[in-house]
């Protein structure tokens, strides 16, 4: 029989109603509790917050768990509880370091432990059978949720309220009545070093390009002091012009920038100049292509976390996202 290891982060699986809102309430165990499971797991929690709260040094404490837990001969998979705000930042940040046959499932609810309808126990049910199951080796890291196992690489939350609440990712695997089928292997990237301890003070804003908006607030940002910038463009990465000359002058100080679009499916494409992603692109903008522009975020912040130079973060940044 396989041994899971349920690392518990918090999140609306583990939350109950207060007075204000609901808020963490139960650790991983009481929530494995509910699954009604009678199998080889073992629980431990590393956090017990809300994933709006999570902070890149969260992430650094979340990685050495799940790391420590890879290491264990005796444990065959890893499940990670995880509030679904921020699950695909969490997602696609340990994929990066991921180098095992043995998967890393992320799941979690979007009812709360304590409504009579929560659908936290049978996500949970789900993700520790399919950790745990041969079917699952070499998957990597995926986002589990509703029957559906998603790679965390470019998967997003879909919806605010609704139980099926992520795609975007390849579907690695699916439960038909009552059995996980593999449907695919996830696309393979190079592995990256593990982040530095610098990862955890970054400050990498994300500056939105919509209609009406001026660079102001991406200038204000510069002058406060970033250690990178994402600008998310409309389109295929478009935005007003005035945002060329504010690109331009991050790069030329050694600010990072990266260009990702708001549009939820297709990649960065230079097509448009006079603000267009062709313009943003020469003027030194890294293109996000494909992922998201909050994996997009996390990938800048690891690689900055390095302290490389330009050239070689430019690199690394294209390999990750071709």
């Amino acid at each position: 029989m396989s041994n899971v290891h349920v690392i518990g982060t918090g999140g609306t699986i583990a939350s109950r109603a207060d007075v204000g809102g609901s808020v963490v309430a139960d650790s991983a165990g009481d929530v494995l509790d509910a699954t009604g499971l009678d199998t080889n797991v073992t629980t431990d929690d590393v956090l017990h917050i809300n994933s709006f709260h999570l902070t890149f040094a969260d992430l650094l404490k979340i990685r050495a768990a799940v790391a420590e837990a890879l290491d264990d001969p005796q444990i065959d998979g890893i499940v990670l509880t995880h509030g679904t705000d921020t699950m695909e930042e969490t997602a696609f940040f340990l994929s990066l370091f991921h180098d095992s046959e043995k998967p890393v499932v992320l799941t979690g609810a979007q009812r709360a432990a304590d409504l009579p309808n929560t659908d936290g126990p049978e996500n949970l049910r789900q993700a520790v059978l399919a950790a745990g199951s041969a079917t699952l080796r070499g998957a990597g890291v995926v986002v589990g949720f509703d029957a559906q196992f998603h790679a965390a690489r470019r998967t997003r939350k879909q919806h605010t309220l609704a139980t099926s609440a992520f795609s975007g990712g390849t579907l690695i695997a699916e439960f038909y009545h009552h059995e996980l089928t593999r449907l695919a292997a996830p696309v393979s990237y190079p592995v990256l070093q593990e982040p530095t301890e610098r990862f955890g003070q970054l400050n990498i804003p994300v500056i939105d390009a919509a209609p009406g908006t001026d660079a102001a607030l991406f200038y204000a940002a510069l002058e406060h002091g970033v250690d990178g910038l994402v600008l998310q463009g409309v389109g295929a990465g478009n935005a007003p012009p005035a945002f060329t000359d504010a690109v331009e002058t991050a790069v030329a100080d050694g600010i990072p920038v990266v260009l990702s679009t708001r549009v939820p499916a297709g990649p960065v494409a230079p097509i448009y100049g006079n603000g267009g992603a062709v313009t943003l692109l020469d003027a030194g903008a890294m293109s996000a292509h494909q992922l998201n522009t909050y994996q997009a975020r996390i990938l800048l912040a690891v690689l900055v976390s390095h302290s490389l130079p330009e050239q070689s973060l430019r690199t690394m940044f294209a390999d990750q996202t071709r």
